[in-house]
């Protein structure tokens, strides 16, 4: 709960945030930023460093009496919590300043969650017994995975461990029925991850523990408590892991330690317990395991690794959150990594039509467009695009982009007013971000005049829509029919007209090879596009295609003892590349694929 006193209302707290961080509207941020605020200043109220040194120098007699122990712990959370919402909308300003701002109080919301993680923990510890979470004082920074990227571990490689005494100490476990089976089967925590890397022994904490000689607490206030700060300490842990090398090494330096399992384990104790965040640690983990891992390709192509971990979470919600936009929002990604694109649409059509806020209902027709991408629908995913360009405060330059590309795929006679609308909006855009540069060089692709649009066969767009499809990672999805289309399209290329950019045609050819398992294939074609682009100048516009090209064939190099070497050799080789598209998301992939093959 939050301190006494007159504050910021329910949904103020609650809603806020969420509509800054989904709308990107600067009212709306704003209007967050003053509230999460003044929450902060209403739990610091009591607990500030101000507060605590005037009694101790002075002598002061507070006639006030102290908080309840389960109520500091709580504001503790709560200002923790409020601070991260601070940190995240600060960043959304994206400039020098707030980068700072949002780094040091990500560091201020870190030390709060170690010492009430801490504090919790002991009281759990000593009125329940022993609890099979990461322990705080033992924390390194593990960006990557450990399992190799193309691959599910075992059932063997991730075996539950034990208790001293025989028993199974998972106290979380035993709330939930389906997940004991799933243990019991191995198959859950398969996909969740190895208790085993957090089983770390528990250490009872210094004698000057904020929480010694304090009123005892009864069982269930620990139980929610521990859920409370697990929600906000994992995903702490697994947003920071997340990031590429050069930031963490940054993180490491501000004092930040990050573990992905860990944060996965603390969200899987969070969602089994009764506190209010729950909810939203269930929301937390199906975000990870059908959004975070198929983007970043922490999996390599196997999009699917963490459908069977995100289908059992759904299912467990489903008799509770049945009707839910964000539930069946999830319901569709599942269906979609899955190449399931018709329950998949079913989903995310029904999702939009249940949401009762505007930006859950565009966010789900922003699936709707991308379903009818992956089913290589030119014409549906134009139409859908185009509403929302014109329906959303944010992206607007993406979907005018992505409406382009779709309509001059969709026919051989150009939609010329919705493709001139489109490419003049584009062309205006400034270089304000990632994503913007990255519109902007691709609108140096589009023809100029009618005479320049005609002589650009069909191909050339359905290219640059096979690019969107590759580096956000979709291919994989689309079906065996769909992957053959793109297979006759990349193979009919005439190169000095079809080919926005040259090996284009043969970086995507090598993926549908490889998706379809003909490697040798997808070998020859990848070392084609490397040929063709041998010559190029290395700060080339679209050197991101000889990248993706070396990676991805280093990658299926890798497989086989013989041409390990070879393969590492090339993935080593991408760090003469700079300054291209998707570096960053590049640089994790390799990274993580390194270490896995050392």
């Amino acid at each position: 709960m939050l301190p006494e006193g007159k504050g910021p209302s329910r949904r103020g707290r609650r809603l806020y945030p969420n509509d800054a961080l989904m709308s990107f509207e600067d009212d709306k941020i704003n209007l967050a930023l003053s509230t999460l605020k003044e929450v902060e200043r209403r739990c610091l109220a009591d607990t500030g460093w101000f507060k605590n040194v005037i009694p101790k120098v002075f002598g002061t007699n507070d006639p006030t009496p102290t908080k309840p122990l389960a109520e500091q712990l709580e504001t503790q959370i709560i200002l923790a919590d409020s601070q991260v919402c601070l940190a995240l909308l600060t960043f959304l300003q994206q400039d020098f300043s707030g980068y700072l701002k949002c780094g040091w109080v990500l560091r201020k919301a870190w030390k709060v969650y170690q010492r009430v993680y801490k504090d919790i923990l002991v009281l759990y510890k000593e009125q329940i017994g022993e609890l099979q979470l990461p322990d705080p004082s033992s924390l390194t920074v593990t960006p990557a995975p450990s399992t190799p990227l193309d691959r599910t571990p075992s059932d063997a490689e991730w075996n539950i461990p034990e208790s001293s005494n025989g028993k199974e100490n998972n106290h979380f476990l035993k709330k939930s029925t389906s997940i004991n089976n799933g243990l019991a089967s191995g198959s859950l925590w398969s996909s969740f991850g190895s208790l085993q890397s957090f089983a770390l022994p528990l250490h009872i904490f210094s004698s000057q523990s904020s929480i010694k000689n304090q009123q005892e607490i009864n069982k269930e206030v620990v139980e929610r408590l521990m859920g409370a700060v697990c929600f906000g300490y994992g995903l702490f842990q697994l947003g920071i892991s997340l990031l590429p090398p050069s930031l963490l090494k940054l993180c490491n330096i501000l004092g930040f330690a990050a573990n992905r399992q860990n944060g996965i384990s603390c969200l899987m104790y969070s969602r089994l317990g009764v506190d209010m965040r729950a909810p939203l640690a269930t929301l937390a983990l199906l975000w990870y395991h059908t959004i975070v891992r198929p983007f970043y390709a922490i999996d390599g192509t196997n999009v699917q690794a963490g459908v069977d971990s995100a289908s059992m979470l759904i299912n467990e919600s489903h008799k509770e959150f049945e009707k839910s936009a964000l539930f069946l929002f999830f319901s569709g990604r599942v269906s979609r990594l899955n190449s399931d694109i018709k329950s998949a649409l079913k989903s995310f059509k029904e999702a939009a039509e249940n949401a009762t806020q505007r930006e859950l209902k565009l966010l789900s027709l922003h699936e709707v467009g991308w379903c009818h991408l992956i089913e290589l629908d030119y014409c549906a995913a134009e139409c859908v695009f185009t509403y929302l360009h014109s329906s959303s405060r944010w992206s607007k330059s993406f979907y005018a982009y992505l409406a382009a590309v779709c309509s001059g795929a969709c026919s051989g006679s150009q939609r010329s007013s919705t493709y001139t609308e489109m490419k003049d909006y584009i062309k205006r855009i400034p270089k304000a971000t990632q994503l913007d540069e990255f519109l902007n060089r691709r609108s140096k692709y589009f023809p100029e005049n009618l005479e320049e649009i005609k002589s650009r066969g069909i191909v050339y767009w359905k290219l640059l829509v096979f690019e969107m499809l590759y580096l956000w990672n979709a291919l994989p999805s689309c079906s065996t029919e769909n992957i053959s289309r793109i297979i006759s399209d990349c193979t009919s290329t005439v190169p000095q007209l079809d080919e926005p950019m040259v090996g284009l045609s043969n970086l995507i050819l090598g993926c549908a090879y490889g998706i379809s398992g003909q490697v040798e294939l997808a070998i020859d074609s990848f070392r084609k596009c490397l040929d063709k682009r041998s010559d190029l100048a290395p700060n080339a516009e679209d050197l991101h295609v000889s990248a993706f090209a070396q990676y991805e064939l280093g990658v299926l190099l890798l497989r086989t003892e013989e041409t390990k070497a070879e393969g590492r050799l090339l993935l080593q080789g991408i760090s003469q590349y700079t300054r291209y598209d998707f570096e960053q998301k590049l640089t994790v992939r390799v990274y993580s694929l390194l270490r896995q093959s050392s």
